[in-house]
């Protein structure tokens, strides 16, 4: 029985990521890069992580450094939020497919997470991991002020909220 893919696919690690992995097959799609590149993070393959970036923005990546920033981590699953192709970008005219994900990790025992929104390229007939953006949780915001017991109450009665309104409560 074969392990199933760390990317959440809900196939089998050799029939989905592990072709990528091994230099088999490349994705097609950006979502099956992103999904790849996802496996390759949490099964230690930093190799593929170079090699899936695009080769203008290598210059300062290499498995060893990836490696290096991945001790400690363990990596839970991988949700893709939203994917766009061919979105037109840049003032030159480029385009790009977009990947939106949330991975979840655990690092010194704390769960947390990293959101991206992913840019990936194509070059000869190849789609490569271009850089992303950071997604980041959109805070609660109250629809109304928030009212303190001490302060007037909202109903225009001039007394305080905890002796009017705020009584019920």
């Amino acid at each position: 029985m074969s392990q199933l893919c760390p990317c959440g696919s809900g196939n089998t690690l050799d029939s989905c990521c592990a072709p990528a992995l091994e230099g088999k097959v490349w994705p097609v799609t950006a979502a099956a890069l992103m999904r790849s590149r996802y496996t390759a993070y949490s099964l230690g393959r930093y190799d593929w992580l170079v090699e899936s970036t695009h080769p203008d923005y290598r210059e300062n990546l290499s498995a060893e450094k990836l490696a290096e920033q991945g001790l400690g981590v363990t990596w839970l699953r991988l949700e893709i939020l939203n994917c766009q192709d061919d979105v037109p970008a840049g003032e030159r005219g480029q385009r790009y497919d977009i990947v939106e994900f949330c991975a979840y990790y655990e690092y010194e025992g704390i769960p947390r997470q990293l959101g991206e929104r992913s840019f990936f390229s194509r070059l000869d007939n190849k789609i490569y991991y271009v850089d992303g953006i950071a997604l980041r949780r959109q805070a609660y915001r109250r629809p109304e002020p928030k009212v303190g017991r001490n302060d007037a109450c909202p109903c225009g009665s001039g007394r305080k909220y905890k002796k009017c309104c705020g009584r019920a409560e």
